[in-house]
């Protein structure tokens, strides 16, 4: 008798179990989804800073960065944060820095991304750090 119970309730729990397990696998496929969502999704260009194309939706922090110059003359530091994968903003930059003349000269990956392009008379040094929201440090200096 106390077996029984004892196989009734074992069946019980393996049965809760599975509808348990079952409900575990659909948050996992839906967390799965979620991260091919946002590891496919393209960045489009947002606005220009001097002759930097930026990704849409960056937000540019304008007390902290400072741009002396204009378009092609244009030097200094911006600041930024975007929502989006790190290493699709390093693509995002790596394809569209070059449709406005920059050629990349160097690449290096640890935790941050850094980008070193240059033109004739300028060099751009991006700083792609991971989070949440990206951080964007974009310096451009004369080139000597």
């Amino acid at each position: 008798m106390i077996r029984r119970k004892f196989q009734a309730l074992v069946l019980v729990l393996v049965m809760g179990l599975g509808g348990v397990s079952a409900e575990f696998s659909a948050v996992q496929a839906a967390q799965k989804s979620s991260k091919n969502a946002a590891e496919n999704q393209i960045l489009k260009n947002g606005k220009s800073i001097g002759d930097v194309a930026m990704p849409a939706g960056a937000e540019v922090d304008t007390e902290d960065s400072i741009i002396l110059g204009n378009g092609s003359n244009a030097y200094g530091k911006i600041l930024a944060k975007v929502k989006a994968d790190q290493m699709k903003v390093a693509d995002y930059f790596k394809d569209h820095m070059p449709q406005e003349g920059w050629g990349l000269i160097s690449e290096m990956q640890d935790d941050d991304i850094l980008l070193t392009f240059q033109k004739p008379t300028r060099v751009a040094t991006i700083r792609i750090e991971r989070g949440s929201k990206v951080k964007l440090t974009i310096m451009v200096s004369p080139r000597n």
